[in-house]
C-alpha cells in the first residue's frame, strides 16, 4: 500500500462520520444511522440518511452520496485534496511527503491555539452567566439577546484587571497565543477587552479564532472605541471570515444576508433569518465570495446603511463582486435604522427587515441608482462620464462571458449601444478632483522613491509570486504567512494575486493589472505595486530568489521577537518573578541562536 492510500484509510478511521456532518445539518438516531435534512437540496422531509458502520452518507431524494472526503468536497466546494488536508488537520495525520516529493502539507502546528482559544471563550461565557455578569445580562436583555448566549457564546470580560491573565495562568495556555489574539496586551499583562461583552468569533469549522468586544453603555465615553475586535493572527484573517456564518450552515440556510455588525446578526438569527453574517471591520472582499459561493445557492442580499458611508460601502461591493458568479442584491436600510431596530419593529421582521431583504434589486440596478444620485444621465457629458466609470469596471472583468454579459446589461442602463461602452476605457475628466482617482487608468506610471532594504525584499517575495503563483500554495511559503512573517500589505497583495487567477489572468501582465486594479486609491499601495512588478522582470531564478528570502525574513523575524522577549524579561525582573524570568531568558537564548545571519541587516 502506497503512502497517499495509507494516509487515506488512516484519516477515515479516524473520522466520526455522523459528528462531523452533525457540524453541517441536525441528524437524528434510527435505529443504526441517522437522518435529517439533506445539506444539497431543500427538503421539509427528512431523505439524508449517514450510515455509520460503513461511514458513508446517501440522500434518497437528490441522490448525493459518498464518504467523508466527498461530503466536504460537495459542502464545502473543496478539491480532494484540500477535503484530505482539512480532514488531517482536525485529527493530527501527518501527510508530509503523501502529494510527492516531500512537498505536502506543513506539519500540525505544536501548540493547539484554537484549543487555547476556546478556554478563553469559555472562562467569558461562564463570567457573563455567574453573579458578576449580570451588568452585561441586563446589556443583552434591554436588546433581546438574551436567548442567544449559548448558541453565539457571548461572554463578559471582568471589569477587574488580572483575572484573566491568572486563568491563562492556571490552565498554562500560551501566552503568545492570548497576546496575538489581542485578549493580552504585548506586555502580557495588560487586558485590552477589560469589562466589555464579549462575542467570540469562529471561522466556518467552528473554531475559535478571535474575539469582538462591545463597550458597555454606562462606560462610553470619546476615549475608547466602542468595539475592538482581535488583531490579524496566523490563525485569523478578517478578510476570510463572516461572523455567524457557522449559524448559517448548521441551519442550512440557502440565502445568505451580510449586514455590518455582531449584534445585527444576533438579531436577525432570533428572528428566523438564520442566514445572516457579517464582515469583521472590512468591506466585503473576494475571498468573502469565494466562501458565499458555498453556501448561498440561493444568492446572497447585502444590507447597508442608508447614509453616505452606506451608499459608497454599496457601490464599492459591486466593484469587488463584479469579478464573481454570485447573484447579488442589495439593500440600502432608511437613514438612521439598522437590521435590529427592523428586526423589533412593528410586526416583526416579517413586515420590517423581510420586506426590506424581499424587495432589493440586483446589485448592477442599485450601482446605477446610486451613479444616479451623482450623475444626471439626461445630460451628455455625464453619460460620457458614466460610460467611462463603466468601461474601467468593464476593464477588470478577465471572464469574457462575464464581461460581454456586464456591458451588454450596462449599456441598457445608460441607454447607449454597446459599441458605445468599450472595456478599460479611461476617463478624462483629470480636472475634477472628485474624479481624478477614478479617472487614473490601472496602468497609470506611480511615483517611487528608493525602497529601503528591507522592502526589496519584500518587493522580490512578490514578484516571485508574480512570476510562479504556485508558490502561493508552497508548504514553506505557507509557513512563512502563517507565522507572521509577511506584513498585512503583503498578505492583501497574494490575496490579489490568487484571486486573479481564479479570475482566469494567466500571465504576469494580467496579473499585474488585476492587482493595480484592487488597489485602487492607495497610492502607497499603488507605489508598492509598481516596484513589484517592475522587479519581477529582473527575477531570473524564482525558487533561489525565494529561498534567500525565505532565511533573510526568518532572520529578521527571530530578531523582531528576541527584542519583544528581551522587553518582556526586563519586566519580569523588575517585576521580582523569577520563574517567568527564567522562562523567558530561555526563550530569549533561543530566538538569539535563531537570528545569527552571515550577512546581518543593520539596525
Amino acid at each position: 500500500m502506497d503512502r497517499f492510500e495509507e494516509a487515506k484509510l488512516k484519516i477515515k478511521d479516524a473520522v466520526d462520520l455522523p459528528e462531523m456532518i452533525q457540524g453541517f445539518v441536525a441528524l437524528t438516531r434510527r435505529g443504526r444511522y441517522f437522518v435529517g435534512l439533506c445539506p444539497f437540496h431543500a427538503e421539509k422531509t427528512p431523505s439524508f440518511t449517514v450510515y455509520p458502520e460503513t461511514q458513508h452518507f446517501k440522500c434518497y431524494g437528490c441522490g448525493k452520496a459518498g464518504d467523508a472526503f466527498s461530503f466536504l468536497m460537495e459542502r464545502e466546494g473543496l478539491s480532494f485534496r484540500e477535503a484530505m488536508e482539512q480532514l488531517a488537520d482536525e485529527h493530527q495525520i501527518d501527510l508530509e511527503g503523501v502529494f510527492g516529493s516531500g512537498k505536502g502539507r506543513p506539519r500540525a502546528p505544536k501548540i493547539d491555539f484554537h484549543g487555547a482559544l476556546s478556554q478563553v471563550r469559555d472562562f467569558f461565557s461562564a463570567y457573563l452567566k455567574g453573579p458578576d455578569g449580570r451588568v452585561g445580562r441586563e446589556y443583552l436583555a434591554d436588546r433581546d439577546l438574551l436567548e442567544a448566549i449559548d448558541d453565539f457564546h457571548i461572554g463578559l470580560h471582568p471589569a477587574m484587571p488580572g483575572a484573566l491573565r491568572r486563568f491563562a495562568d492556571q490552565r498554562k495556555l500560551p501566552i503568545d497565543v492570548l497576546v496575538q489574539a489581542g485578549v493580552l496586551g504585548r506586555d502580557g499583562r495588560r487586558e485590552p477587552l477589560l469589562g466589555r461583552v464579549i462575542f467570540p468569533i469562529v471561522d466556518e469549522r467552528d473554531r475559535v479564532v478571535g474575539f469582538g468586544g462591545r463597550i458597555l453603555p454606562g462606560e462610553v465615553d470619546d476615549r475608547r472605541p466602542k468595539y475592538i475586535n482581535s488583531p490579524e493572527s496566523p490563525w485569523f484573517n478578517k478578510r476570510r471570515v463572516l461572523y455567524g456564518l457557522r449559524q448559517a450552515k448548521t441551519a442550512g440556510t440557502r440565502k445568505i444576508v451580510v449586514v455590518e455588525g455582531y449584534t445585527d446578526v444576533i438579531a436577525c438569527h432570533l428572528v428566523g433569518l438564520t442566514g445572516t453574517v457579517a464582515t469583521l471591520g472590512t468591506a466585503l472582499t473576494l475571498d468573502h465570495a469565494k466562501m458565499l459561493s458555498r453556501y448561498a445557492t440561493d444568492g446572497v442580499v447585502l444590507l447597508f446603511d442608508g447614509d453616505r458611508a452606506g451608499r459608497q460601502a454599496a457601490e464599492r461591493a459591486f466593484r469587488e463582486l463584479v469579478h464573481t458568479d454570485l447573484s447579488v442584491r442589495v439593500a440600502l436600510l432608511p437613514e438612521g435604522r439598522d437590521p435590529a431596530d427592523l428586526c423589533v419593529d412593528g410586526d416583526g421582521a416579517e413586515t420590517g427587515l423581510q420586506r426590506v431583504i424581499d424587495t432589493a434589486p440586483d446589485a448592477l440596478t442599485m450601482w446605477f441608482r446610486l451613479l444616479r444620485q451623482r450623475l444626471d444621465l439626461t445630460v451628455d457629458a455625464d453619460v460620457q462620464r458614466a460610460a467611462a466609470e463603466c468601461g474601467q469596471i468593464l476593464g477588470e472583468v478577465t471572464n469574457p462571458a462575464r464581461r460581454e454579459a456586464l456591458q451588454r446589461n450596462m449599456s441598457r442602463h445608460l441607454g447607449i449601444s454597446e459599441g458605445a461602452l468599450q472595456p478599460g476605457k479611461p476617463r478624462r475628466r483629470r480636472e475634477d478632483p472628485d474624479e481624478a482617482p477614478m479617472d487614473r487608468p490601472a496602468s497609470a506610471p506611480v511615483r517611487r522613491r528608493p525602497p529601503t532594504k528591507f522592502e526589496e525584499a519584500d518587493c522580490d517575495l512578490v514578484a516571485c509570486a508574480l512570476i510562479e503563483p504556485g508558490i502561493l500554495e508552497r508548504p514553506e511559503f505557507l509557513e512563512l504567512r502563517g507565522v507572521g512573517f509577511v506584513t498585512p500589505r503583503m498578505n492583501d497583495v497574494f490575496d490579489w494575486i490568487a484571486a486573479s487567477r481564479e479570475a482566469g489572468a494567466d500571465s504576469v501582465d494580467a496579473m499585474a493589472k488585476f492587482v493595480m486594479a484592487r488597489a485602487g486609491e492607495d497610492d502607497a499601495m499603488r507605489r508598492f505595486l509598481a516596484e513589484c512588478i517592475d522587479r519581477s522582470r529582473r527575477v531570473r531564478d524564482v525558487d533561489g530568489t525565494f529561498l534567500t528570502l525565505r532565511q533573510g525574513r526568518q532572520f529578521h523575524y527571530a530578531r523582531e521577537q528576541a527584542q519583544q522577549v528581551r522587553m518582556r524579561l526586563n519586566q519580569a525582573l523588575a517585576d521580582g518573578d523569577r520563574e517567568l524570568a527564567d522562562q523567558l531568558t530561555e526563550h530569549y537564548m533561543t530566538l538569539l541562536r535563531k537570528s545569527r545571519d552571515p550577512d546581518p541587516e543593520p539596525n
